[in-house]
């Protein structure tokens, strides 16, 4: 087990946000929790007492009351910290809890380093090191979908994965093993074909999972949805419509739009970064012009392409531009202008809509959420690489891997079982076993003091 300087510490922290609040969460854990609690809590009952429970009393400075609070104990170590735990909830806002605080770092504790109370659970084998870092990602999540995949890193789903890899990589140094034990047998040549097939599955396994550190980025940063259009194709309105509220300026001149607007919204659980552009034209207006080259360039980056025609000058020989690659819907826009609605009404693949009247909208909305799957490669059955360290570990993985694979036939078995040991120990370091103490530190220098 890894050990810290000050790791035995009592530490306390304010473990909410700062600003107006309803409660406020005072937490400690350490040897000296539990006293330490005592000399600020008063109660007809003793906490200690009642494990697990929450019961109500005063934090108190000598005779003056400061606060009406309630105090939970969890002794070791049934803990989140696999220590004696205290936690304090004040009434909001920063001065209860704040003088809390001051009350028992005065006690005796000291106040917690960024992540130190789950640097803790780590080092005393609650957690292993996904977990930890789990914490970090469920706290940054913006939208259901990662909060999804960040659960699956808390509750072991990607830990149990990686287990899996480290038996194959198990698996392979055994044969090989195998193979040395028995090289002057006929049966060692058997052995060779099934190291290689070992070996190759595992490293197809890794691709597969570094593979989706791109789709975990989209749905953790956002799916880039351009909404473009020739102008006063309707782009504006859309993208308010969309966003439920007036976030772009509409008028029925030509050219309103010069400069791009980016929001994020929610679709389905996915998130999703809309973003309107300035209408397609040739113009001599040079401020224009630059928004139109600007609006080619987020085309060309853009995950996902909401083509807009105005429905009064669409027909099925409508000149559209070449998006071959799947990465376009194309929607017929201001439907509510039509005289005879019934001659958009057999358009076929393009969805026709009404900013105004809401017709459409919700087809669109879920024909939107489907190609923002589908252009990321997303399922919702996939398990993603969220971390970087961990895309990282893989990498390094595979390539120890991919060279052990190249050095069969070529060095002898004792080169090939040191590339499989180092694949094992780039693995194993994503779940934090044998992992460099700098390491450590730079992954708990991401999380909040009180996390």
């Amino acid at each position: 087990m890894l050990h810290y300087p000050g790791d035995s510490d009592t530490i306390a922290a304010i473990a909410t946000a700062p600003g107006k609040s309803g409660i406020a969460v005072v937490k400690i854990s350490g040897p000296q929790s539990i006293g330490l609690m005592r000399c600020v809590f008063i109660s007809t009952k003793n906490p200690e007492n009642h494990d697990r429970m929450m019961l109500y009393g005063h934090i108190a400075d000598g005779g003056e009351i400061i606060d009406d609070v309630l105090v939970c104990v969890m002794k070791a170590p049934a803990s989140y910290t696999g220590e004696d735990v205290v936690e304090i909830q004040t009434h909001g806002g920063s001065t209860a809890a704040g003088i809390t605080l001051k009350l028992i770092v005065a006690a005796g504790a000291r106040i917690a380093g960024p992540g130190e109370f789950t640097k803790r659970a780590f080092l005393n084998g609650k957690i292993d090191l996904i977990q930890a870092e789990a914490v970090m990602e469920i706290v940054a999540a913006e939208s259901r979908e990662y909060l999804r995949q960040a659960e699956q890193l808390m509750d072991g789903t990607f830990s149990t994965r990686i287990e899996k890899l480290l038996d194959r990589i198990h698996e392979s140094a055994a044969l090989l093993e195998m193979n040395i034990d028995f090289t002057d047998q006929v049966h060692g040549a058997v052995q060779i074909s099934e190291i290689r097939g070992s070996i190759d599955g595992t490293i197809t396994e890794l691709e597969t999972l570094i593979s989706s550190y791109s789709t975990a980025r989209r749905v953790r940063d956002g799916i880039r949805v351009v909404i473009a259009g020739n102008v006063n194709s309707g782009k504006s309105s859309l993208f308010n419509a969309l966003l439920g509220r007036k976030r772009a300026i509409v008028n029925e001149s030509p050219g309103t739009t010069r400069d791009w607007i980016e929001e994020r919204i929610d679709f389905e659980g996915l998130p999703i970064n809309l973003i309107d552009t300035a209408g397609i034209r040739e113009t001599p207006d040079t401020i224009e012009r630059e928004g139109v080259e600007k609006t080619g360039d987020l085309i060309r980056d853009a995950d996902c392409i909401l083509y807009l025609t105005e429905a009064a000058v669409y027909s099925k020989t409508s000149s559209l531009p070449d998006f071959s690659d799947g990465r376009c819907l194309h929607v017929i826009s201001k439907s509510d202008l039509l005289s005879h609605p019934e001659v958009a009404a057999d358009t076929g693949n393009p969805l026709r809509v009404s900013s105004l009247t809401g017709e459409g909208m919700d087809t669109l909305r879920h024909a939107l959420a489907d190609m923002a799957r589908n252009c990321i490669g997303y399922s919702p059955s996939n398990t993603l690489v969220l971390v970087e360290r961990h895309r990282t570990g893989l990498e390094a993985a595979r390539k120890a891997l991919a060279q052990a694979l190249s050095s069969i036939g070529a060095w002898s078995e004792e080169i090939i079982s040191l590339e499989l040991s180092e694949a094992e120990q780039h693995i194993e370091s994503i779940l934090g076993r044998n992992i460099d103490v700098d390491i450590l530190d730079t992954v708990f220098s991401r999380f909040c003091i009180g996390k």
